[in-house]
């Protein structure tokens, strides 16, 4: 996201690399036993239609490069969205859940 000032094209390598990792941990996520809610947060994330990683790459795919302050602002969206999934699997506490899943519906 830090390089999203530059042309997608120049970074397409890297990205594609990314998202492999990305499906990869979207898989496992989803074999895991009683993980629903992980799973439909991986999912979230890696859903092009939707504001968070994916729907931020296809943006900048789509535009070729994008904005300092949209970059910014998109990053703080989806550093919170990964901080609210970490403490929820450090805590499996029902806040964190609750909170986890208020994003998910936010954002379906």
């Amino acid at each position: 996201m830090n390089k999203s000032t530059i042309l997608y094209s120049e970074n397409k390598e890297d990205i594609d690399k990314l998202f492999l990792n990305i499906e990869k941990l979207v898989e496992y996520e989803k074999n895991k036993p009683d993980n629903e809610i992980t799973f439909q947060m991986w999912q979230l994330l890696n859903d092009k239609e939707k504001n968070l990683v994916a729907g931020f790459f296809k943006r900048w795919e789509t535009k070729g490069i994008v904005s300092q302050s949209f970059s910014e602002e998109s990053k703080k969206q989806i550093l919170e969205a990964f901080d609210l999934l970490i403490q929820y699997e450090i805590k499996k506490d029902k806040q964190s859940k609750d909170e986890l899943i208020e994003l998910i519906n936010l954002n379906t």
